[in-house]
């Protein structure tokens, strides 16, 4: 408890510094480190014990769980958008309701998910190439967030593979759809390294992820809506 009061602290006397400003500077660099080290505390450093434990005794379930909760929050921090279930016309732009496009968008979009549900031939990407990503979340996201389970061909599986080095996290087997957690698990931390470099570039680009991020971040330590930050207008 202590650790997650000490978090909002920390954000609040760092949104004061970056209020309507988004040049990179030392305490954006801050600010992004607040939000690494609690996707790590949170989420990254348990699924890694559980992978070092190496029990095999349906822990699979758990981490891929916690990934799809992870693949879905590294997509909104990307566009900056705030889920909201009773979303209505009259809402801010800024919300969204269907997660399934937000999720899916994401799968045919982020690095890691290359020739797993996209690849690239002659010049053109390919979508839902080998795998369907709109499958991957109706059978596994859904299944598992709404019913405890994987649906279908979709199974979850550990490997012998590298899991630090290997990209491809998806393979087929006769009629399995198996899922390599332990991979999935380190090519999330590469996408959110990713994603941590592209919010310090100092051009126009980071400028504009920065301040999807400071709405993000407020969202995320439940600091209500303030228009005197321009991140929320």
């Amino acid at each position: 408890m202590d650790i997650e009061l000490d978090e909002v602290s920390n954000w609040k006397s760092l949104r004061e510094k970056l209020k309507n400003t988004y040049k990179y500077n030392s305490d954006w660099e801050n600010a992004i480190e607040l939000f690494n080290v609690r996707l790590d505390r949170k989420f990254f450093d348990p699924i890694e014990e559980l992978i070092n434990k190496n029990k095999q005794k349906g822990e699979g379930f758990t981490i891929v769980t916690t990934q799809c909760a992870l693949i879905e929050s590294l997509a909104s921090f990307r566009t900056g958008e705030i889920f909201n279930h009773k979303r209505t016309k009259r809402s801010p732009r800024y919300e969204y309701n269907q997660s399934g496009k937000m999720f899916v968008d994401f799968l045919h979009k982020d690095k890691i998910f290359e020739n797993n549900f996209w690849i690239m031939k002659n010049g053109r990407k390919r979508k839902d190439t080998p795998f369907n990503a709109s499958k991957f979340y109706s059978d596994v996201r859904c299944g598992l967030m709404h019913e405890a389970r994987t649906k279908n061909e979709w199974f979850i599986n550990t490997t012998k593979k590298s899991i630090k080095t290997e990209k491809v996290f998806i393979e087929k087997e006769g009629d399995k759809v198996k899922i390599l957690r332990s991979i999935l698990h380190y090519r999330l931390k590469d996408s959110v390294e990713a994603y941590c470099s592209d919010l310090k570039i100092n051009n126009k680009g980071g400028e504009k992820l920065r301040k999807l991020f400071g709405r993000k971040m407020d969202n995320m330590f439940d600091i209500r809506k303030d228009k005197s930050f321009d991140w929320w207008k």
